[in-house]
């Protein structure tokens, strides 16, 4: 992703997590689905340039992430049906933060390599903040840790419960929510900055003992 266009689209993709339950069971599962739309999603961009079907890429980048969407979530209700009843649509919001963050309607020009290390890498900080938001609204809304588990939600009971609960009615709404992933991307696009910096410091130190030498 272009570096200059990373907080709107991160701050997109992360939207499309909020209507979803905050129970962090429910958003591993969306951040896998995440992940395994944005993977197939670049290989097959890959694949049009190969075939040079660059003229129908984005309406096949579609169709093919609604097809993953679509089978991600027959899997999911084979294995559970009370997770894909209670994500229902929400299923196929991944799909849609996948083609943003790739910038799949974008001509594919780099090495298959470069593109994958690209594009999962800003998948894997959408997935860090998303996984933050999913645990922070289960411990202060509910007062619990949920886990995927076969037919039912694995439910851990926080020893404080009713104190995170009371505390946490602000951050376990809509408007909290907002609120939490405005300060996500605020902290992480923060701490990017200053690696990027301290990189730039070490290459040119780096550079100018070489010319010194």
């Amino acid at each position: 992703m272009k570096q200059n266009n990373l907080y709107v689209f991160v701050a997109a993709s992360l939207a499309l997590f909020v209507p979803a339950p905050g129970r962090f069971a429910f958003g591993i599962i969306l951040i896998l689905f995440l992940n395994i739309t944005m993977l197939f999603g670049t290989l097959f961009r890959k694949l049009i340039c190969v075939l040079k079907l660059g003229n129908l890429q984005s309406v096949l980048v579609a169709m093919m992430l609604v097809c993953i969407s679509m089978a991600a979530k027959l899997v999911l209700s084979l294995y559970c049906p009370i997770y894909a009843l209670t994500l229902g649509f929400l299923l196929y919001l991944p799909a849609l933060s996948s083609f943003l963050i790739g910038y799949f309607f974008d001509p594919s020009r780099e090495k298959i390599s470069v593109e994958l290390a690209e594009n999962m890498s800003q998948c894997l900080r959408v997935s860090t903040i998303a996984i933050v938001l999913f645990l922070l609204r289960d411990m202060f809304g509910y007062g619990t840790i949920t886990l995927p588990a076969k037919d039912s939600l694995l439910c851990f009971y926080l020893p404080a419960r009713k104190f995170f609960m009371q505390a946490g009615d602000f951050i376990a709404s809509i408007p909290g929510t907002l609120v939490l992933v405005g300060l996500l991307i605020v902290f992480q696009n923060h701490i990017s900055r200053k690696f990027r910096i301290a990189e730039n410091l070490y290459f040119n130190r780096g550079a100018k003992s070489e010319e010194e030498k």
